[in-house]
């Protein structure tokens, strides 16, 4: 058991929470570096007692293990010396995989939904008196944040497929919220994502269980030694959703499970994709002990998490949300959501596009993924930290593309023209949506804050 960790690039939301997980389940003393741009986990870390440093070789000297973020290579100077001073070195699933075998494991995979799916299962799980360790990969303040340290018999992890990540795991429950094609600067196409799925549904054992939603046309695929529960809306599922009513910014409906009604659910938070995302905790908690009832009460306190339709406040009368959605799957998914949540407002949608390789591959899904809106902005794309040698996508071709879909779109570039185009333009009527993984919250927050002044 290592006595002094390090972690490279800690101020990430996962090595950030790992980092938590670190010092508690192991008992280490944990540092960590990153570069000097403050975050929301820098809070996080401060409140931990974690201290950070400034990137320099020096950091890893007298450490017994190094954790290095996805995002940073063999070349990082601090990765380069630790391999000179001969300090083991483990990349963030290596170690995230070591820690959860630990426990009875239960991963959140999938294209999309991940995130959202993992707060769910692990706020009901932690309301139900589970007390799980979690890492999910957002701030979620009814958990306290994007861990939490508990002493149950369960780790809970939100489990990334880029460049088959997950398969460093070894759990006992998986869940598949759908499968899609993404991250094309490392899978080839729709085939060699199924392919990473299916090998991860392979290494789950015998007496686990496999969950994945019963609608994904490619979920046939998917084979294991373990049961395969299904979720849905089909008649076939084995845990269903029906007379779905969505209203306000939330819905209700019947829960039926193998074909038996369970009760009713009311969900505090917008879209058919939360309605999958709360089948898929209702699943999962059924097969771990969680008595359907009280999963249906506690599902309906849910909240939500940082940056998924999180409404920020409002300007001039205007809704101002934020949500990560970064993948055409996402955007249109999100829009539907927002319109049937708010069906008499103005929706304006304002992109930013998230790395070049994705928005190059995926420019004509993108073009064609905004039909619910009324309105679209869009941003110059913002650059993944392994992308900065690629060449730029010019994105007055995506506008272009969206223009011909009959959508009203202008490009409008950089932040500092955003801001000033919406804070000239917003009315009351409108529902202002920033969508994408990079920094474009922050013009959706520039408007609540002119709003407060």
């Amino acid at each position: 058991m290592p006595k002094h960790v390090h972690f490279v690039g800690v101020k990430g939301t996962g090595m950030s929470a790992l980092a938590q997980i670190s010092a508690q389940l192991e008992g280490a003393i944990v540092t960590g570096s990153d570069v000097p741009e403050r975050f929301f986990t820098d809070q996080v870390l401060e409140n931990a007692h974690i201290p950070v440093f400034d990137f320099s070789a020096d950091n890893v000297r007298g450490k017994d293990l190094v954790v290095v973020s996805a995002a940073y290579t063999t070349t990082h100077p601090e990765v380069q010396r630790a391999a000179e001073l001969h300090i083991p070195i483990l990349s963030y699933p290596q170690y995230l995989g070591r820690l959860m075998s630990r426990k009875r494991g239960i991963s959140v995979s999938g294209t999309h939904g991940k995130t959202t799916t993992t707060a769910m299962l692990g706020f009901t799980m932690i309301e139900a008196g589970q007390d799980p360790l979690i890492i999910v990969g957002s701030d979620v303040p009814c958990i306290g944040g994007n861990t939490h340290y508990g002493n149950g018999h369960f780790f809970l992890a939100e489990s990334c497929e880029y460049r088959r990540h997950f398969l460093n795991y070894s759990p006992e429950y998986l869940v598949i919220t759908n499968l899609d094609f993404d991250h094309p600067d490392y899978f080839t196409d729709i085939h060699d994502v199924i392919d990473a799925f299916q090998a991860f549904a392979r290494k789950i054992p015998a007496h686990g269980r496999v969950f994945i939603w019963a609608e994904d046309e490619h979920r046939l695929a998917i084979q294991s030694a373990a049961p395969i529960v299904t979720f849905g809306l089909s008649a076939d599922a084995d845990v269903r959703a029906t007379a779905l009513d969505f209203h306000d910014e939330g819905s209700s409906m019947q829960v039926f499970i193998r074909g038996e009604f369970a009760g009713d659910l009311i969900l505090h938070v917008p879209g058919k994709h939360n309605v999958l995302n709360a089948l898929a905790t209702i699943a999962v908690c059924r097969e771990i002990g969680i008595p359907i009832p009280v999963v249906l009460a506690i599902l309906s306190r849910f909240s939500g998490s940082k940056r998924r339709f999180e409404r920020l406040g409002t300007y001039r009368g205007a809704l101002i949300v934020d949500d990560y959605a970064h993948h055409p799957t996402e955007i249109r998914t999100t829009l539907e959501g927002a319109r049937l949540a708010y069906p008499d407002r103005r929706i304006r949608a304002v992109f930013q596009p998230h790395t070049f390789s994705r928005t190059q591959n995926l420019l004509h899904e993108f073009a064609c993924c905004f039909p619910a809106a009324d309105e679209v902005l869009v941003a110059d794309v913002f650059a993944s930290a392994r992308e900065r040698d690629l060449p730029a996508v010019p994105m007055t071709e995506l506008a272009d593309l969206i223009r011909e879909q009959g959508v009203p779109v202008r490009y409008l570039g950089n932040l500092t023209t955003i801001k000033k185009y919406l804070a000239e333009t917003a009315n009351a009527q409108d529902l202002i949506l920033t969508l994408g993984a990079g920094n474009i919250y922050q013009a959706g927050q520039y408007l609540v804050n002119l709003d407060e002044q």
